[in-house]
């Protein structure tokens, strides 16, 4: 059956995980969905904006089912949609003549509504998606397109002559492994390559694990590097993105194993040139295997944009033409096969001293013959100096930005750490790096002077502020949200093994509930979790709760705030009247609501005293209730 797949996104063009249209669509688009699209949330005139945008990156059909507008209570004590039939038929002409293939209603809309969308929008004429044959990659939250600039993949998440992380690898120390990604991020990788490939360890296991923990602190796509396929699948099948895939070869074993994983999950294929027969001694050879890749993928349906091509840089120390047959297969892939380049530029530097210089004039001279995507080390102050005076000099760095960053004391690339060891207490919490986070409260709580309420005081609380604030400004999302508050729950669970019984006590006790026939309760959990991390007591009654339950558990526990949740708009009648209860039978109870069918007017009409748009904002009335610290 044909499997269609439309999303919510904010009116800032963002899903609650930070995903954006265009992230998605990559990945959804490798996953051979038949169609995307959007939903809920918005109405049509916010939803314009977002369609836009997916018309744009999508080469499928394009659904769009918006709301009636956004929702508010009558003077009746109904809840009504701003946006009457005629206007959403209107704003929905305007989104059919940017491109849209499918079109329908979602909260508040009525049969009426879609008669004169109908009426409205049948005279447009229908314009077949077009494929846009874009080579793209993607996480959750970016979307990265290869061919426009350079791409520089990190390559420090391997074991490879690497004593400290094979060390790492092998007593499990996950808070490593992810250091060494969030290092690479902070000086300027676009991509990470990850490969736990080592004797006495299961990849099918590792990789996996790895990828999960690795996506939740780092916003930056992957590449899967791994020569095993069943490793490569577990990994492909939970990366949350188009991801890189590294790699296949020109054996047919190896078609075989890794196009029908590609087919099923999507993602951008390194192709080494490479066949039964080795590595040929000669562009032209390596270029033949290339065209022979081609046309396999093809029998997939997997496209040339999918493919990148490795032009295998081996040690000039082994053969003084190595790189220069290196060098002209870069120029053929980019010129006879009309595809992207890959290179891993350290290899062609084995065996020699002075591997910085080498690997520094060889990228140079790479990039000048099309070299699409640099596998590196970006904690290399060598390295990255010529990358970025090439990216200057050719242009690709509009307005020298990145290299003022790099070099105007902004962000420096040798500042950057290999090791979380160098990470703060908070930097650890910040990243979300768990382990980490337990050891060095420890080392703190040990100190002769340790105060362990200074400490929560004065580390754990502002990092959680500091999570908080990159939350509600959009540059930190739910995932690395929650990967901070677990970290600080380890640190707090510390500091309570160090402090009396009574010094323990919470800073409240509130009450979370999702009101009556609403079963929803992921918004709700969130919130749970960011309480508690705050120093709450949290007494959670769960879902589909009714008002009588929520008012009795508020009276007999000396309640002084209850958070309600709604997500439909079918059960803001609920939560009307669990408000209308409580303000009748325990007055002085303060009441936060939230869900996506509530806004500040709607949460003031039936009486909330607060409304919290996000986690952090409950947090922030719950201050507000108890008393800052």
């Amino acid at each position: 059956l044909p499997v269609f797949v439309t999303m919510t996104f904010d009116a800032g063009g963002k899903m609650l995980t930070g995903g954006t249209p265009e992230a998605m669509i990559a990945m959804l688009e490798g996953l051979r969905v038949d169609a995307v699209g959007i939903n809920c949330s918005l109405g049509p005139e916010q939803m314009l904006p977002i369609v836009q945008r997916m018309v744009k990156a999508a080469s499928l059909p394009l659904i769009v089912k918006p709301n009636a507008g956004l929702p508010r209570v009558d003077a009746e004590g109904h809840t009504v949609y701003d946006i009457d039939p005629d206007r959403f038929s209107s704003f929905m002409h305007e989104i059919a003549c940017c491109g849209a293939h499918a079109l329908g209603g979602c909260c508040g809309t009525t049969p009426e509504y879609i008669r004169r969308m109908i009426a409205c929008c049948r005279p447009v004429p229908f314009q077949p998606p077009e494929p846009k044959h874009r080579c793209v990659i993607s996480s959750a939250s970016r979307t990265l397109e290869v061919g426009k600039r350079p791409v520089l993949i990190g390559e420090r998440i391997n074991p490879t002559g690497k004593k400290r992380f094979k060390e790492a690898l092998l007593a499990g120390d996950m808070d490593y492994l992810l250091s060494e990604g969030l290092a690479q991020e902070e000086a300027g990788a676009d991509v990470l390559d990850v490969n736990v490939g080592l004797p006495g360890i299961e990849e099918a296991s590792l990789l996996p694990q790895l990828i999960t923990q690795l996506q939740s602190i780092v916003p930056l796509p992957l590449q899967i590097d791994t020569s095993d396929p069943e490793a490569m699948e577990k990994a492909m099948r939970i990366t949350n993105g188009k991801p890189m895939i590294n790699s296949v070869s020109g054996k047919q074993e190896s078609m075989d194993a890794v196009f029908p994983l590609v087919a099923r999950y999507g993602g951008m294929v390194v192709a080494l040139l490479l066949d039964e027969n080795g590595i040929p001694d000669t562009a032209e050879g390596r270029l033949k295997i290339g065209s022979r890749i081609l046309r396999e993928a093809e029998k997939y349906g997997i496209p040339r944009e999918d493919l990148v091509f490795d032009a295998l840089a081996m040690a000039v120390s082994a053969g003084d033409q190595s790189a220069r047959v290196t060098l002209e297969t870069l120029r053929g892939i980019r010129d006879d096969l009309h595809a992207n380049s890959i290179l891993g530029i350290s290899n062609i530097s084995f065996g020699l001293p002075n591997r910085p210089l080498i690997n520094a004039a060889f990228l140079l001279m790479a990039l000048e013959s099309g070299l699409s995507c640099a596998i590196l080390n970006p904690l290399n102050a060598a390295v990255m100096d010529h990358w970025h005076a090439w990216l200057t000099l050719s242009g690709r760095d509009p307005r020298c930005e990145e290299f003022l960053a790099a070099f105007a004391g902004l962000k420096p690339a040798e500042s950057a750490s290999g090791s979380s060891d160098a990470f703060s207490l908070r930097e650890c919490i910040l990243h979300g790096l768990k382990g980490r986070v337990q050891e060095k409260t420890k080392e703190l709580l040990a100190q002769p002077d340790a105060d362990p309420l200074a400490l929560v005081d004065t580390q754990l609380i502002p990092a959680l502020d500091e999570a908080g604030r990159g939350f509600e400004k959009g540059s930190l999302f739910l995932p690395q949200l929650l990967m901070c508050a677990e970290a600080a729950s380890a640190a707090f669970e510390e500091v309570k093994r160090c402090l009396p019984s009574a010094s323990g006590a919470s800073r409240g006790r509130i009450i979370l509930a999702t009101v009556k026939g609403d079963i929803h309760d992921i918004g709700k959990n969130i919130v749970k979790v960011l309480l508690e991390n705050y120093g709450y007591q949290v007494l959670d009654l769960g879902k589909d709760v009714p008002p009588e339950k929520i008012v009795n558990a508020a009276l007999q526990g000396n309640i002084r705030l209850v958070g309600l949740s709604a997500l439909m708009t079918t059960t803001v009648g609920s939560m009307e009247e669990t408000i209308r209860i409580l303000k009748e039978k325990a007055p002085d109870v303060k009441i936060v609501v939230g869900g996506a069918v509530l806004n500040e007017e709607y949460a003031r009409r039936i009486g909330a005293d607060c409304y919290a748009k996000d986690a952090m904002a409950t947090v922030r009335y719950a201050d507000s209730v108890f008393g800052s610290r």
